[in-house]
């Protein structure tokens, strides 16, 4: 098949979804990734094409204006600003929907559009695929909301209705109704009602997380498939730097520090607390600075500082991993079978944090807004020390190693295409 995944959002954000086109290539499969420009060069060294759109979620989150409504806490402004964001997105869409002319399959993110369009306009069969739990459900409040706190089954299910209608507002409204009006086609009024069409043709969605660390809930209907992990592991030619290879073998194993591109925060200060935190608790550190959470400062010989290293090779030689919740961070530090400490930043991460704690492979830590040297240092402490703490984390690495979620998403994938083409010519014998 010819498969198109759209994926609009940061290199966090795509990363799962370039793991799942690399996937699919492998099982034969010809992959058109769509994704912000600037990040064709990534996608093609894995040998995926890429579709290059126009707009750039990361680069308008970094203008001074994007972070200083971040930082202004106002959720109100904050809305209003995620809505501007998508409503500049229009040629991003209509870039899209260049690229499905040549699909025969479509898998959209919770941010992409076209899947639905293209389903009934084309005839092609389509698929959701999602980082995180978006269908409703009694077991859990949303992971969009982040006080983590839960008054039952109602309420859960009430926080899932809730922040969808908050989601559609801000985002999955401005983002799929563009390309429905110059297709000439009525407006989605909600995701409930985009979503309904989905199953009304058997569209699938998928979720890129592990069932040992979610299961799925019971009252999930057949179409919400928890597949595993969709992990991108280093490009085979990839050598670790000497220097590092010299600073991991001069001592016991580090922390490793990193915030991903959560950089509209303070990266200065968050670097900062974590040199201290490490100072606090005597232990050695590898600060990522990749995507700008972090920035190099002068420090002492038990710290190093290192642009990008992948984390399947760097987090199993480590201690502990502290990072930020992203969705493909937390799964990289579970698989790795150490201790995880989540400070979230934003949205979905807190759940995360959450969820790390409940399972008891990582100390509970305020979000970064509130966190101090000194509480970092503690769970740092905890992390390292508590055995059964660290018994767990192992065992639950050891767990989602044997998974293979994207095997698992490629032959959900696969049969769901084999089902749509079976419907079809039973539809077309019958007309």
């Amino acid at each position: 098949m010819n498969i198109l995944i759209h994926a609009f959002g940061s290199r966090g954000d795509t990363q799962p979804y370039l793991a799942l086109a690399v996937g699919l290539q492998q099982a034969g499969h010809r992959v058109t990734l769509a994704a912000s420009h600037n990040f064709a060069g990534w996608i093609q060294s894995y040998g995926v094409n890429a579709h290059r759109v126009r707009f750039d979620m990361q680069e308008f989150m970094q203008k001074p204006e994007v972070q200083a409504i971040f930082k202004s806490r106002n959720l109100i402004r904050q809305v209003r600003m995620m809505r501007d964001m998508m409503s500049y997105s229009v040629e991003a869409q209509d870039d899209v929907w260049a690229a499905l002319q040549d699909a025969d399959f479509v898998i959209q993110s919770p941010t992409g559009s076209g899947a639905m369009e293209a389903a009934s306009q084309r005839g092609i069969p389509a698929a959701f695929a999602f980082p995180v739990p978006f269908a409703p459900t009694r077991a859990f409040p949303s992971f969009f909301l982040p006080s983590r706190f839960s008054l039952g089954g109602g309420y859960n299910y009430l926080t899932h209705m809730l922040m969808r209608r908050v989601l559609w507002s801000t985002m999955g409204g401005p983002m799929s109704n563009h390309l429905r009006k110059k297709l000439g086609l009525r407006a989605w009024r909600s995701f409930d009602e985009l979503l309904a069409y989905g199953r009304s043709l058997g569209t699938s969605m998928l979720y890129g997380f592990s069932a040992h660390v979610i299961p799925k809930p019971a009252d999930w209907d057949e179409v919400q498939h928890v597949t595993g992990y969709w992990f991108l592991d280093g490009q085979p030619d990839w050598q670790p730097p000497a220097d590092l290879l010299r600073f991991l073998d001069s001592g016991p194993p580090p922390i490793y520090v990193g915030f991903g591109s959560m950089s509209h925060e303070n990266p200065e200060r968050q670097t900062r607390l974590a040199l201290r935190a490490l100072e606090l608790s005597g232990q050695r550190g590898v600060l990522l600075t990749g995507w700008g959470g972090i920035t190099r400062q002068p420090t002492s010989p038990n710290v190093f500082f290192v642009d990008n290293v992948p984390h399947a090779w760097l987090f199993p030689r480590m201690a502990a991993v502290i990072h930020h919740g992203g969705t493909g961070t937390t799964g990289a530090g579970l698989r790795a079978g150490v201790p995880s400490i989540i400070t979230a930043f934003v949205t979905d991460q807190a759940a995360w944090a959450d969820r790390v704690v409940k399972l008891g492979v990582g100390p509970r830590v305020p979000g970064i807004k509130q966190l101090t040297a000194e509480k970092l240092a503690e769970a740092i402490s905890t992390a390292v020390n508590d055995s059964t703490m660290r018994a767990r984390a192992a065992a639950l690495g050891e767990k989602i190693r044997v998974e293979n979620g994207l095997t698992r998403a490629v032959e959900l994938i696969e049969r769901h295409a084999a089902d749509f083409g079976q419907r079809s010519v039973v539809k077309s014998r019958s007309e």
